[in-house]
């Protein structure tokens, strides 16, 4: 902790944070570098002199300074709390409790991201990524945008790219969003999921909201503290946010399942169980439950019922079930 606090201390001087920058691009005397920082040649040897001490710059027989081994370790952690600190208000009312830990730890490497404050702005630039998309779309999200979206994703199909989605188990599908999906959009998933280009999977829980392409990220979204989604984060085209970007999603891809058997294994348990599928059919059409009451509850571990309502998952079970 000693060592840590001293370290802490000589960083949180501005000048030597940016003395360490400079000589991070390129060496430099004493002289040159006073006149690049506004310094008097006193007060900048100084600085060095005490970035030398912890082990952060270092002195070449030219009369160089540069930084050393270790500096060039501690800039790269900072870029984490660089990134974080110039986006105070936004990381005080979202969390990233559920974020996993080697991901945290990368967080430098959105630095080059942009914050998207409006989140009719986050929308629009995620209906502009799916338009532009020419490989891939990869999306972790506990919405779906009827009028915008689910077009755009037909459309993406039928050009033959691939789309990877990612939903919350027990997501719910409103009323309103099921009668307005268009015959087209429906066969075009169909033809997807047949062809190999829509693969749908399920987590138990969404720790993030993400949407991009094979060229930019279109939205990274935090949860807020409750665990519910406002979509407003971060967009990025650089290289370093879309890397860590993409291995986020392939770290939950990986521990997702498949949506389709997750449905086939509870189709199997619904028809299996007494009462089961009376109940759901009940549930779905808002009939009192006047017997079987006790599986309600059930329903609701397995992610088929939702407060009261059918999730997609019960949907799907429902539309196989005998009518």
């Amino acid at each position: 902790m000693e060592n840590l606090s001293k370290l802490l201390f000589e960083l949180s001087n501005e000048d030597r944070l940016t003395i360490l920058q400079h000589i991070d691009r390129e060496a430099m005397n004493v002289t040159n570098l006073s006149k690049a920082l506004g310094l008097t040649t006193q007060e900048c040897s100084r600085h060095l002199s005490r970035l030398g001490e912890v082990g952060l710059a270092k002195k070449d027989i030219e009369g160089l300074h540069r930084i050393g081994p270790f500096g060039k370790v501690v800039l790269k952690l900072l870029l984490g709390l660089r990134f974080v600190s110039g986006h105070s208000d936004y990381f005080t009312a979202h969390s990233l409790e559920r974020l996993p830990p080697e991901f945290t730890s990368r967080l430098g490497d959105l630095a080059h991201s942009t914050h998207v404050k409006d989140v009719m702005a986050a929308f629009y630039n995620v209906d502009r990524v799916f338009e532009e998309a020419r490989e891939h779309i990869w999306v972790i999200t506990d919405q779906w945008l009827l009028g915008t979206w689910v077009p755009l994703t037909t459309r993406a199909i039928e050009r033959k790219v691939k789309v990877k989605h990612l939903e919350p188990e027990d997501r719910v599908v409103p009323q309103k969003i099921k009668e307005g999906f268009r015959a087209e959009d429906v066969e075009a998933a169909r033809r997807g999921r047949v062809t190999g280009l829509l693969e749908e999977r399920v987590l138990d829980r969404l720790d993030i909201c993400l949407y991009m392409s094979e060229k930019e990220v279109a939205g990274v979204a935090f949860p807020l503290l409750d665990g519910s989604f406002d979509y407003l984060g971060f967009t990025a085209t650089d290289e370093r946010s879309r890397k860590w970007c993409g291995d986020l999603f392939q770290y939950y891809w990986e521990r997702a399942r498949n949506r389709a058997k997750v449905a086939e294994e509870l189709y199997r348990w619904v028809t299996e169980t007494p009462k089961a599928s009376y109940v759901l059919k009940n549930i779905a059409a808002g009939n009192e439950i006047v017997d079987g009451e006790e599986l309600i509850s059930e329903l609701e571990s397995r992610s088929l019922v939702k407060q009261g309502k059918l999730t997609r998952l019960g949907d799907i079970v429902l539309e196989r079930l005998p009518q």
